[in-house]
């Protein structure tokens, strides 16, 4: 299983903290936000390669954390070639150019840079082996008002994907996308054929997420989702970094 680390924002809503360093790599308890991603991957023996997807502007920030980083996993960067936000392309078409450069043909688990959460992902994994589709982890909000804030998952008893609808006045369950996916081997080329189709209706825009290739392929064909509670916060402002922090 390979894992890409999505990393190419900007985080202007973090600014001036991250006008000069990447949302990723401000510390939290210690240590970069990043870190805690890859030290969860640490113990995964399906993972044999990580790719780090970072804009052009903060490439040298992260290579200088690579060449500090202490990990058994082989880790490498892949920049998009941004430099500033208005010519960033989203983290669709940046996942996209990853997996064509590296040539990636395998299970692919996904996750955003600026999400931290208590989910052993070995049991995302797990559950994946067992579904033998692709999925995504979704995490169960405390409070039901909290889902206006959020793309909210409906399943089935047998956890699949039923809909998504993204932040719904009424929504239907407490399951929150989170950013954390996994990608069957099977299934990669459809994220070109999605970008493609995507890009021929006009519809491609930087905010365009893997989420949405996720809402294309569940109207398909089978996609479940793997539940967990505990703690998770998308890093998006100044008040949840100063909450986690």
């Amino acid at each position: 299983m390979k894992v890409l680390i999505a990393v190419a924002g900007y985080g202007t809503r973090l600014y001036p903290l991250t006008e000069n360093q990447p949302k990723a790599l401000l510390p939290i308890k210690g240590k970069p936000i990043i870190d805690y991603l890859i030290d969860g991957l640490e113990h995964i023996k399906e993972v044999d390669s990580i790719y780090l997807i970072s804009n052009n502007k903060f490439y040298t920030n992260f290579a200088w954390w690579l060449s500090n980083k202490k990990t058994s996993k082989k880790i490498e960067i892949f920049d998009t070639g941004s430099l500033t936000v208005e010519d960033q392309q989203g983290a669709l078409n940046d996942c996209l150019m990853a997996i064509n450069q590296h040539e990636i043909d395998d299970d692919l688990l996904i996750l955003y840079g600026d999400n931290m959460f208590s989910l052993d992902l070995k049991r995302f994994i797990d559950f994946f082996n067992k579904k033998q589709t692709s999925c995504l982890a979704c995490y169960e909000l405390k409070n039901k008002e909290d889902a206006k804030k959020f793309g909210i998952v409906e399943i089935n008893q047998d956890n699949k994907i039923v809909s998504i609808e993204e932040k719904p006045q009424e929504s239907k369950s407490n399951l929150a996308v989170t950013g954390i996916y996994i990608i069957k081997k099977q299934d990669l080329d459809k994220i070109k054929e999605f970008y493609e189709k995507s890009k021929e209706e006009g519809k491609l825009t930087p905010s365009y997420s893997i989420t949405f290739f996720i809402i294309d392929l569940f109207k398909n064909q089978d996609v479940y989702a793997f539940p967990f509670s505990g703690e998770w916060i998308d890093i998006g402002s100044m008040d949840d970094y100063e909450r986690v922090k």
